[in-house]
Protein backbone atom coordinates (compact mmCIF):
# COMPACT_ATOMS: atom_id res chain seq x y z
CA UNK A 1 0.00 0.00 0.00
CA UNK A 2 1.18 3.32 -0.85
CA UNK A 3 0.25 6.19 2.00
CA UNK A 4 -1.17 9.33 1.57
CA UNK A 5 1.79 10.74 2.67
CA UNK A 6 3.92 8.85 0.12
CA UNK A 7 1.74 9.58 -2.87
CA UNK A 8 2.13 13.08 -1.72
CA UNK A 9 5.78 13.02 -1.83
CA UNK A 10 5.96 10.99 -5.22
CA UNK A 11 3.61 13.43 -7.11
CA UNK A 12 5.69 15.84 -5.63
CA UNK A 13 8.61 15.08 -7.31
CA UNK A 14 7.93 16.45 -10.69
CA UNK A 15 9.44 19.66 -9.59
CA UNK A 16 12.58 20.67 -8.90
CA UNK A 17 11.91 22.61 -6.05
CA UNK A 18 10.44 19.61 -4.17
CA UNK A 19 13.42 17.19 -5.64
CA UNK A 20 16.09 19.42 -4.18
CA UNK A 21 14.42 19.94 -0.41
CA UNK A 22 13.35 15.99 -0.36
CA UNK A 23 16.74 15.23 -1.88
CA UNK A 24 14.66 12.11 -4.10
CA UNK A 25 14.32 11.98 -7.41
CA UNK A 26 11.61 8.80 -8.96
CA UNK A 27 12.62 6.18 -11.93
CA UNK A 28 10.10 4.07 -12.86
CA UNK A 29 9.76 0.95 -14.84
CA UNK A 30 10.85 -2.82 -14.71
CA UNK A 31 14.01 -2.33 -16.82
CA UNK A 32 15.45 1.33 -15.27
CA UNK A 33 14.52 0.70 -11.72
CA UNK A 34 16.31 -3.60 -11.99
CA UNK A 35 19.71 -1.32 -13.66
CA UNK A 36 19.84 1.00 -10.61
CA UNK A 37 19.71 -2.20 -8.57
CA UNK A 38 22.36 -4.11 -10.52
CA UNK A 39 24.82 -1.00 -10.69
CA UNK A 40 28.08 -1.93 -9.26
CA UNK A 41 29.89 1.32 -9.81
CA UNK A 42 31.49 2.95 -6.87
CA UNK A 43 29.67 5.93 -7.80
CA UNK A 44 26.30 4.34 -8.06
CA UNK A 45 23.18 5.50 -7.48
CA UNK A 46 21.55 4.55 -3.85
CA UNK A 47 17.90 3.40 -4.21
CA UNK A 48 16.09 4.46 -0.66
CA UNK A 49 12.46 2.81 -1.39
CA UNK A 50 10.64 0.70 -3.68
CA UNK A 51 6.79 0.59 -4.43
CA UNK A 52 5.84 -2.37 -6.78
CA UNK A 53 3.32 -4.97 -7.41
CA UNK A 54 3.00 -8.54 -5.66
CA UNK A 55 4.56 -9.69 -9.00
CA UNK A 56 7.33 -8.21 -8.96
CA UNK A 57 8.60 -8.46 -5.66
CA UNK A 58 8.17 -12.54 -6.01
CA UNK A 59 10.31 -12.08 -9.34
CA UNK A 60 12.61 -9.93 -7.74
CA UNK A 61 12.24 -8.26 -4.25
CA UNK A 62 14.51 -11.03 -2.35
CA UNK A 63 17.36 -9.60 -4.46
CA UNK A 64 16.99 -6.00 -3.15
CA UNK A 65 20.12 -4.85 -1.00
CA UNK A 66 19.34 -4.28 2.74
CA UNK A 67 18.57 -0.90 4.26
CA UNK A 68 16.38 -0.57 0.81
CA UNK A 69 12.61 -0.67 1.45
CA UNK A 70 9.68 -2.34 0.30
CA UNK A 71 6.26 -1.89 -0.11
CA UNK A 72 3.79 -4.01 -2.09
CA UNK A 73 1.55 -1.79 -3.84
CA UNK A 74 -1.80 -2.37 -6.14
CA UNK A 75 -1.61 -1.40 -10.01
CA UNK A 76 -3.72 0.78 -9.11
CA UNK A 77 -1.98 2.89 -6.74
CA UNK A 78 0.91 2.69 -8.80
CA UNK A 79 -1.08 4.44 -11.83
CA UNK A 80 -2.40 6.79 -9.21
CA UNK A 81 1.33 8.32 -8.54
CA UNK A 82 3.05 7.85 -11.52
CA UNK A 83 4.69 10.49 -13.97
CA UNK A 84 4.30 8.30 -17.02
CA UNK A 85 1.43 7.35 -19.56
CA UNK A 86 2.22 3.92 -18.91
CA UNK A 87 2.65 2.79 -15.66
CA UNK A 88 4.80 -0.31 -15.07
CA UNK A 89 4.88 -2.82 -12.02
CA UNK A 90 7.45 -0.83 -10.02
CA UNK A 91 8.80 2.26 -9.07
CA UNK A 92 11.28 3.51 -7.11
CA UNK A 93 12.45 6.48 -4.51
CA UNK A 94 16.73 7.25 -5.32
CA UNK A 95 18.47 9.62 -3.16
CA UNK A 96 19.73 12.81 -5.28
CA UNK A 97 24.32 12.11 -4.89
CA UNK A 98 26.57 15.13 -3.73
CA UNK A 99 28.72 15.39 -6.69
CA UNK A 100 32.05 17.66 -5.79
CA UNK A 101 33.18 18.99 -9.12
CA UNK A 102 37.02 18.65 -9.25
CA UNK A 103 38.25 19.61 -13.12
CA UNK A 104 41.13 17.86 -12.76
CA UNK A 105 39.18 15.14 -12.62
CA UNK A 106 38.43 15.01 -16.65
CA UNK A 107 41.71 16.74 -17.61
CA UNK A 108 42.48 13.33 -19.49
CA UNK A 109 39.43 12.31 -20.69
CA UNK A 110 36.86 13.84 -23.39
CA UNK A 111 33.63 15.85 -22.07
CA UNK A 112 30.33 17.31 -23.41
CA UNK A 113 29.89 20.77 -22.11
CA UNK A 114 25.60 21.58 -22.91
CA UNK A 115 24.78 25.79 -22.57
CA UNK A 116 21.03 26.17 -21.96
CA UNK A 117 19.21 22.62 -22.77
CA UNK A 118 15.87 23.43 -22.60
CA UNK A 119 14.22 20.34 -23.49
CA UNK A 120 14.31 17.09 -20.79
CA UNK A 121 14.01 14.56 -24.08
CA UNK A 122 16.97 15.96 -25.57
CA UNK A 123 19.15 15.87 -22.21
CA UNK A 124 18.40 12.25 -21.41
CA UNK A 125 19.03 11.18 -25.15
CA UNK A 126 22.30 12.93 -24.43
CA UNK A 127 22.94 11.25 -21.35
CA UNK A 128 21.87 8.09 -22.62
CA UNK A 129 24.07 8.83 -25.60
CA UNK A 130 27.41 9.79 -23.76
CA UNK A 131 26.78 6.34 -21.92
CA UNK A 132 26.38 4.58 -25.05
CA UNK A 133 29.73 6.11 -25.83
CA UNK A 134 32.06 5.60 -22.82
CA UNK A 135 31.96 9.67 -22.12
CA UNK A 136 31.60 9.83 -18.48
CA UNK A 137 31.07 13.59 -17.63
CA UNK A 138 29.19 16.31 -18.76
CA UNK A 139 28.80 19.45 -17.98
CA UNK A 140 25.67 21.86 -17.97
CA UNK A 141 25.07 25.62 -17.56
CA UNK A 142 22.96 26.28 -14.46
CA UNK A 143 20.06 27.54 -16.43
CA UNK A 144 19.77 23.93 -18.49
CA UNK A 145 16.90 21.32 -17.87
CA UNK A 146 17.25 19.74 -14.20
CA UNK A 147 18.68 15.97 -14.85
CA UNK A 148 16.44 14.39 -12.39
CA UNK A 149 13.25 15.36 -14.38
CA UNK A 150 11.62 12.34 -14.64
CA UNK A 151 11.35 12.92 -18.30
CA UNK A 152 14.93 13.73 -18.46
CA UNK A 153 15.48 10.46 -15.86
CA UNK A 154 12.94 8.33 -18.67
CA UNK A 155 14.67 9.86 -21.40
CA UNK A 156 18.13 8.84 -20.23
CA UNK A 157 16.63 4.97 -20.14
CA UNK A 158 19.18 4.08 -16.52
CA UNK A 159 22.30 6.52 -18.03
CA UNK A 160 21.96 8.70 -15.27
CA UNK A 161 23.39 5.78 -13.01
CA UNK A 162 26.29 5.59 -14.64
CA UNK A 163 27.28 8.92 -16.43
CA UNK A 164 28.53 12.29 -14.02
CA UNK A 165 26.44 15.63 -15.00
CA UNK A 166 27.70 18.52 -13.15
CA UNK A 167 25.92 22.20 -13.41
CA UNK A 168 28.63 24.74 -13.61
CA UNK A 169 29.72 27.57 -15.30
CA UNK A 170 31.63 26.57 -18.20
CA UNK A 171 33.47 29.78 -18.50
CA UNK A 172 35.07 29.26 -15.08
CA UNK A 173 35.55 25.72 -15.90
CA UNK A 174 38.12 26.53 -18.67
CA UNK A 175 39.98 28.91 -16.81
CA UNK A 176 40.86 26.25 -13.65
CA UNK A 177 44.61 25.84 -14.07
CA UNK A 178 44.17 22.49 -14.08
CA UNK A 179 42.53 22.50 -17.60
CA UNK A 180 44.35 25.13 -19.34
CA UNK A 181 45.71 22.57 -22.08
CA UNK A 182 42.18 20.91 -22.41
CA UNK A 183 41.43 21.84 -26.35
CA UNK A 184 38.15 23.56 -26.55
CA UNK A 185 35.85 22.98 -29.48
CA UNK A 186 31.99 24.14 -30.32
CA UNK A 187 29.38 23.24 -32.46
CA UNK A 188 27.81 25.14 -34.99
CA UNK A 189 26.15 25.34 -38.44
CA UNK A 190 28.73 27.06 -40.19
CA UNK A 191 32.00 25.83 -39.08
CA UNK A 192 34.83 22.53 -40.22
CA UNK A 193 33.65 19.92 -41.22
CA UNK A 194 34.27 17.41 -38.45
CA UNK A 195 35.26 14.33 -41.23
CA UNK A 196 38.11 16.78 -42.20
CA UNK A 197 39.66 18.34 -39.72
CA UNK A 198 42.25 17.90 -36.60
CA UNK A 199 40.51 17.21 -33.11
CA UNK A 200 42.73 17.22 -30.28
CA UNK A 201 42.86 14.18 -27.73
CA UNK A 202 40.75 14.32 -24.80
CA UNK A 203 38.96 17.94 -25.89
CA UNK A 204 35.92 19.86 -24.28
CA UNK A 205 33.24 19.46 -27.12
CA UNK A 206 30.91 22.51 -26.32
CA UNK A 207 26.63 22.22 -27.85
CA UNK A 208 24.59 25.55 -27.42
CA UNK A 209 20.95 25.97 -26.77
CA UNK A 210 18.01 24.00 -29.53
CA UNK A 211 16.58 26.86 -30.68
CA UNK A 212 19.70 29.87 -30.72
CA UNK A 213 22.83 27.67 -30.96
CA UNK A 214 25.96 27.75 -28.97
CA UNK A 215 26.75 31.29 -27.74
CA UNK A 216 29.75 33.78 -27.99
CA UNK A 217 30.61 33.77 -24.57
CA UNK A 218 33.46 30.95 -25.33
CA UNK A 219 34.86 32.42 -28.43
CA UNK A 220 38.15 33.03 -27.21
CA UNK A 221 38.75 29.73 -25.49
CA UNK A 222 37.49 27.73 -28.76
CA UNK A 223 40.20 25.65 -30.68
CA UNK A 224 37.75 25.20 -33.40
CA UNK A 225 34.13 25.58 -34.47
CA UNK A 226 32.93 22.29 -35.65
CA UNK A 227 30.50 21.37 -37.95
CA UNK A 228 28.26 18.27 -39.25
CA UNK A 229 27.52 18.70 -42.73
CA UNK A 230 24.62 17.33 -44.35
CA UNK A 231 24.64 14.88 -47.55
CA UNK A 232 20.97 15.65 -49.17
CA UNK A 233 22.66 17.06 -51.57
CA UNK A 234 20.14 18.91 -54.15
CA UNK A 235 17.58 17.36 -52.74
CA UNK A 236 17.34 20.10 -49.66
CA UNK A 237 16.95 18.35 -46.25
CA UNK A 238 16.24 20.05 -42.72
CA UNK A 239 18.10 23.08 -41.97
CA UNK A 240 19.79 21.57 -39.21
CA UNK A 241 20.28 18.22 -36.80
CA UNK A 242 18.37 17.52 -33.39
CA UNK A 243 21.13 18.46 -30.85
CA UNK A 244 20.90 14.88 -29.73
CA UNK A 245 21.51 13.69 -32.97
CA UNK A 246 24.32 16.24 -33.15
CA UNK A 247 25.77 14.79 -29.88
CA UNK A 248 25.85 11.31 -31.22
CA UNK A 249 27.38 12.01 -34.35
CA UNK A 250 30.60 13.79 -32.98
CA UNK A 251 30.53 11.14 -30.03
CA UNK A 252 30.91 8.68 -32.69
CA UNK A 253 33.51 10.80 -34.44
CA UNK A 254 35.61 11.04 -31.29
CA UNK A 255 35.58 7.36 -30.42
CA UNK A 256 36.19 6.86 -33.96
CA UNK A 257 39.43 8.72 -33.65
CA UNK A 258 39.87 7.21 -30.03
CA UNK A 259 39.43 10.37 -28.27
Amino acid sequence: MISIAKSKLIRSLDRKKSRDQQKLFIVEGVKMVQELLDCSLENALEVSEVFATGEWIDKRGKALKEGIGLNEASEQEIRKVSHLHTPQQVLALVKIPDQELIPAHFAEESVLGLEAIRDPGNLGTIVRTADWFGIRSILCTPDSVDLYNPKVVQASMGAVARTRVYYTDLETIMQDPTLKQKPVYGTFLKGENIYETSIEAAPLILFGNESTGLSGLYDAYLKGRLSIPSFAGDQGGPESLNLASSVAVVCSELKRRGC
